[in-house]
């Protein structure tokens, strides 16, 4: 199993994915999760998200949000790292439309394909302010990274992809307050672990 460890401010405070899905429906969860966390966290894992977390603090004055999500997912990619970021990084703009940019990075842990941009969230009325019967439309920053997992072997061919997501709806608060924030999990960002299947 591969592991993926990184650096995070103290600020995110990780959502309990593999205690939560697995816990059985008479168990007691941690942090007092309702259904809906279950559900959700369930889900979560079941994509091959490893880790997740929010931050909620405030930064210069005004309150900030932010999430982040970790996954590990099946990606066949041969013998090149470097040609499969290069190759994220194509498909991905080409994908992603007006509003987005990216690049490929060398990261410590190896080539990164990085995207940053925008996306307008739409969110149920469940989750609107108001209690109306209107959805809400919330712009936000993003930043998404694609990094092709080393084999664990020298010459091997590589099997898996990290996916690192990062989103806040401050999009005001990018670039001084989160910016730093996901080049510092990218700096920090290491693999370890069996990485065949």
């Amino acid at each position: 199993m591969i592991q993926v460890g990184f650096s995070l401010p103290v600020e995110f405070k990780e959502i309990p994915l593999e205690a939560v899905a697995t816990a059985g429906e008479g168990e007691e969860l941690p942090n007092e999760a309702t259904p809906v966390l279950r559900r959700v966290s369930r889900f979560l894992s079941d994509v091959g998200v490893v880790y997740a977390a929010n931050c909620l603090h405030t930064f210069e004055g005004r309150p900030s949000l932010g999430s982040l999500a970790v996954a590990v997912v099946d990606y066949p990619y041969g013998h090149s790292a470097t040609t499969a970021a290069r190759g994220a990084v194509q498909a991905v703009l080409e994908a992603s439309g007006r509003g987005w940019s990216g690049a490929l990075v060398h990261a410590p842990c190896g080539p990164a394909a990085v995207f940053t941009g925008g996306q307008t969230q739409v969110l149920s009325p469940l989750f609107s302010s108001g209690g109306g019967a209107r959805r809400a439309e919330v712009p936000t920053a993003q930043f998404h990274a694609m990094i092709p997992i080393p084999p664990p072997e020298a010459g091997g061919e590589g099997l898996h992809m990290c996916l690192v997501v990062f989103s806040t709806p401050q999009v005001a608060h990018w670039e001084k307050c989160y910016a730093p924030v996901v080049a510092g999990i990218l700096r920090s960002l290491r693999f370890s672990g069996d990485a065949r299947p």
